[in-house]
């Protein structure tokens, strides 16, 4: 039957908890999607700039290796242009020989020039050589320096060189030479590991060096508009760029215009962008599934407390809280779904015991009211005994089982009461009697539900233990008196330097106690929290609990924070005894701390502090009041003399090792683990290590 009821309350939560669920997936799964979608943005863009720049830089390095081979070219020309063989056949109109010599020189023609630009001789003749005008002759004559630069003749693109005729200065003639471009445009290809071609602006082929022929460049270019282009041919990629040059002579715009294989990069980028995608689907396909395993595993303890609520809200404290052994907020809802569970339960097991009580004693009264009739006179008895068929027949039989027979039996009781009054006292003084033990046990039923909350609520505040580690360690103690007396301890890491600890015991027990509790140890945790010492976090947590502490109930609050960084101890107590702290074996001292009254009383209370510098290795040991003071079957208190006995005979001073000796001398003195004691036993331990 069980777990029936646990899988139709885990099928509710399910369905209850899917829409927080899906939501904080479909939320978390649109962050990743975000993010991917925008990482794929930024990787377009940054994709597009660097193919812009590449594209940039590797025309910048065509059009710096052209520049190159052309200055490089013009250096060789000069020279070859004053060649002394050459000037002189040129300089004695002898056709003959500076025609004989041009090959040798790497020059198709030559010319000499006046300084109008009128030829006086060409080589080979004859040779159309008003190549440039006179204002570029003049120039050359003028500045006495050489120009060079590309020109077309003859329907063919040449490098031409126009120096000054003559050692002797001033010069009146200028010499002309030209010499093909081939040998650049070869040298051009084969740096940039492709082809390399010259043409005029319309795209007609004027030269070109490498293997692809033009005609399968042309067409992709469409008709020389662009400057870079992708061309595709045969299953092969050409990256073809084009580099604007300008005509010297005033003629058509040349361009020089680059093409170079790209097919295994345009593979390899394709590649890439291929597993790129695919890896991007992987991570997104396992972000997803990640997403969805782990919205379930951590939504799944939530769910079956909240399956358990709704069970115990319908009445069922048959339901199985799953998850209390966990460490984390789930496992905290889920032990306090089971208090709650159990709280429904003892509250059952109460009704249940009070109708069953409540059936006895009108059974009673009913037999008490038969033989109290047989005392009444004949006509009194059968009055009684009317009266009490008329209630039965009404009610039922009155013996439980069915109908109002409680109600009945009172009316009847009270029928009977009156009749028979005046002449049975005594009776009257059994009945009152009787209410009052029915109170009495209804007031201790109360009481001790109470005691069992606050005792839960006591047990459910306590620390679970700090992680394990090398340089500190924190254990604590707390045997619960006969009675709840409302004592507590807690320690926790403000970070990983911080270490704070507190102990308190608040008078009066019962719920009142336990919620006082509970509102000591919580505003001191959130005060802390906020980054406060420990005389303002017991300043700011008195004028809490003393406007709301209509009962006038005694809190006595200590809090001790340990800065491991410089092994400091800043402690604060109000109304509890001074910490001891063990230097070494058999090394005890008391801690003159300050004293101050205990919380809860006075609003403009301020507490202080005392700050200590601890020796390493040492152990701090808090104590309560109640273990000091308590006294066994004999009135003789623990004391703080035998306290400091204990402490001095240890032989580890570890935390958990100064716990378990005190609470084994504790029991000595009180003569058992079983034997009650008036009050909370508490104690905390702190070992701080090198």
């Amino acid at each position: 039957m069980r777990m029936g009821i646990v899988g139709s309350g885990s099928m509710e939560a399910g369905t209850t908890g899917a829409g927080l669920g899906g939501r904080m997936f479909v939320f978390a799964a649109g962050a990743v999607l975000a993010v991917l979608a925008t990482a794929v943005l930024f990787a377009v863009l940054w994709g597009d700039r660097t193919a812009e720049r590449r594209v940039a830089e590797e025309t910048r390095v065509a059009q710096r290796l052209w520049e190159s081979l052309m200055e490089e070219e013009a250096v060789v020309m000069q020279r070859a242009a004053a060649d002394p063989l050459l000037v002189a056949a040129l300089d004695r109109n002898n056709g003959q020989a500076a025609a004989a010599r041009l090959p040798l020189l790497g020059f198709s023609s030559a010319a000499l020039v006046n300084s109008v630009g009128q030829p006086q001789i060409s080589v080979p003749a004859p040779t159309d050589m008003r190549l440039i005008d006179e204002r570029r002759v003049a120039q050359v004559l003028a500045q006495n320096d050489a120009y060079t630069g590309l020109v077309v003749v003859g329907g063919a693109v040449q490098h031409m060189v126009a120096a000054p005729f003559g050692e002797t200065r001033p010069v009146d003639r200028v010499v002309l030479a030209l010499r093909t471009v081939q040998p650049s445009l070869t040298v051009l290809a084969r740096v940039l590991g492709g082809s390399a071609y010259l043409v005029d602006g319309n795209g007609a082929l004027y030269d070109r060096a490498g293997a692809l022929p033009w005609e399968d460049i042309q067409p992709s270019l469409g008709g020389g508009g662009g400057d870079h282009a992708k061309v595709h041919r045969s299953g092969r990629s050409f990256e073809v760029r084009t580099l604007r040059l300008a005509d010297p002579a005033g003629g058509n715009t040349l361009a020089l215009v680059v093409a170079r294989e790209s097919t295994l990069e345009d593979m390899a980028t394709s590649l890439f962008d291929t597993s790129a995608i695919l890896v991007l689907m992987t991570v997104l396909a396992a972000s997803l599934f990640g997403l969805e395993w782990f919205f379930r595993r951590s939504l799944a303890p939530i769910h079956a407390s909240l399956s358990a609520l709704s069970a115990l809200a319908d009445g069922n404290t048959n339901v199985a809280v799953l998850g209390a052994e966990r460490s984390d907020e789930a496992g905290r809802l889920a032990r306090t779904v089971e208090v709650f569970r159990n709280r429904s339960r003892a509250l059952q097991d109460a009704e249940a015991r009070r109708g069953r009580h409540w059936l006895r004693q009108q059974s009673f009264i009913r037999k008490q009211m038969l033989r109290m009739a047989e005392t009444l006179p004949d006509q009194g008895r059968v009055e009684l005994l009317g009266d009490l068929d008329r209630i039965e027949s009404v009610t039922g039989r009155g013996d439980g089982a069915g109908g109002d027979g409680a109600g009945g039996l009172a009316v009847a009781f009270e029928v009977m009461a009156e009749r028979v009054r005046s002449q049975h006292a005594a009776l009257d003084g059994m009945v009152v009697q009787l209410r009052a033990s029915l109170d009495t046990k209804t007031e201790l039923v109360e009481l001790q539900k109470q005691f069992e909350i606050a005792r839960r609520m006591q047990q459910a505040i306590l620390p679970a233990g700090l992680p394990a580690r090398p340089d500190l360690a924190a254990a604590g103690l707390l045997l619960p008196a006969a009675e709840f007396d409302g004592s507590f301890y807690d320690f926790f890491l403000a970070d990983d330097d911080t270490l704070v600890v507190l102990l308190g015991q608040v008078s009066g027990g019962g719920l009142a106690g336990g919620f006082m509790t509970v509102t000591a140890r919580t505003a001191v945790r959130a005060l802390a929290s906020a980054g406060l010492g420990p005389g303002a976090c017991l300043t700011g947590a008195n004028r809490l609990l003393a406007a709301d502490n209509a009962a006038g109930l005694r809190i006595g609050l200590a809090m001790g924070v340990v800065t491991l960084r410089n092994r400091r101890f800043v402690f604060a107590g109000a109304g509890v005894p001074a910490p001891f702290l063990a230097r070494r074996l058999g090394d005890v001292v008391d801690l003159p701390v300050a004293e101050n009254p205990p919380l809860g009383l006075d609003a403009g209370l301020t507490v202080a502090e005392t700050a200590f510098d601890l020796p390493v290795p040492s152990t701090l040991v808090l104590c309560g009041s109640g273990l000091l003071d308590g006294t066994n079957r004999f009135d003789m208190p623990f004391g703080r003399t035998h306290m400091g006995e204990v402490l001095s005979g240890l032989d580890d001073l570890s935390a958990d090792s100064t716990v378990a000796a005190v609470q084994a001398a504790l029991f000595e003195h009180a003569g058992g683990r079983t034997v009650p004691m008036a009050r909370d036993r508490t104690c905390l331990a702190v070992r701080v290590r090198a």
